[in-house]
């Protein structure tokens, strides 16, 4: 049977269907990376509807996208590693925010290149569609909630009523918007589970769950009982340290596709 190579662990079949199978399986690799070859048309056997043996590669495709993207699960780990530890910088003023933009780009490319590596089509969507929603709904729910605080305020004469309407609407449109990228963050995390084979991905969510709900408890402290601000962020810090740490734990042992 012949078929093309869709990822360094899935073939696509003549047939239509997709096979699994092992790089020992590849005849003549030679050595070659399986990423950059993605594309490259081969010849298999398969015993099992779900397993390629005995692969040849007729037909060799270099992939030059996945040279310069080195789209495997070992760039993936180490992009997503490197993302996580430069968002440490964050709270460093203005060279920390460049710094952290960087390393959201290379987490974003390890979402990107699993989503690649296991020929998946909902993952990098997903992680798409919450970002599309967190960045657009935070500036959303900022200019609502000075819109319709400011319309309070004015019609009150208090600054009292203004904060309060501010932060009720802040608090009301943030938790719809977190609800919703929730979600699409369960979605993510889950389907990072199954192919890792790492449970742990899955916790790191609902730590991070119960992180965004301390954050609005945090904001409500804030207004609400007059609490310390400063007391406020470190606490929130340590939060987000929490909800780190675990994610970083999960990637560094994400060395290999699960079988699905």
């Amino acid at each position: 049977m012949q078929g093309k190579i869709l990822s360094p662990q899935l073939i696509s079949g003549d047939d239509g269907k997709r096979y699994e199978y092992d790089k020992n399986d590849v005849i003549n690799l030679d050595g070659k990376d399986l990423a950059v070859l993605t594309g490259s048309q081969v010849e298999f056997l398969s015993f099992d509807k779900r397993v390629a043996k005995s692969i040849y590669i007729i037909n060799e495709n270099v992939n030059v996208s996945s040279i310069l993207s080195a789209d495997s699960i070992s760039f993936a780990r180490l992009s997503a590693l490197l993302g996580l530890g430069l968002q440490i910088f964050n709270f460093i003023p203005y060279i920390g925010q460049i710094i952290a933009i960087v390393g959201f780009v290379l987490y974003s490319m390890a979402i990107y290149s699993v989503s690649k590596a296991t020929a998946s089509k909902s993952l990098f969507k997903n992680y798409i569609i919450a970002l599309i929603i967190s960045f657009f709904g935070f500036f959303l729910v900022f200019i609502l909630a000075i819109i319709f605080g400011m319309s309070m305020g004015m019609l009150a004469n208090h600054w009292g009523v203004l904060i309060g309407a501010s932060m009720m609407a802040v608090l009301l449109l943030g938790a719809m918007l977190a609800l919703i990228v929730s979600i699409y963050g369960y979605k993510i995390h889950a389907e990072l589970a199954g192919l890792s084979g790492s449970s742990l991905f899955l916790r790191t969510f609902w730590i991070y769950a119960v992180s965004v709900l301390l954050c609005f408890v945090f904001i409500i402290l804030v207004v609400f009982t007059n609490s310390i601000i400063s007391v406020v962020f470190v606490c929130f810090i340590i939060v987000w340290i929490i909800t780190l740490v675990p994610l970083f734990v999960a990637w560094w042992r994400f060395k290999k596709l699960e079988k699905r």
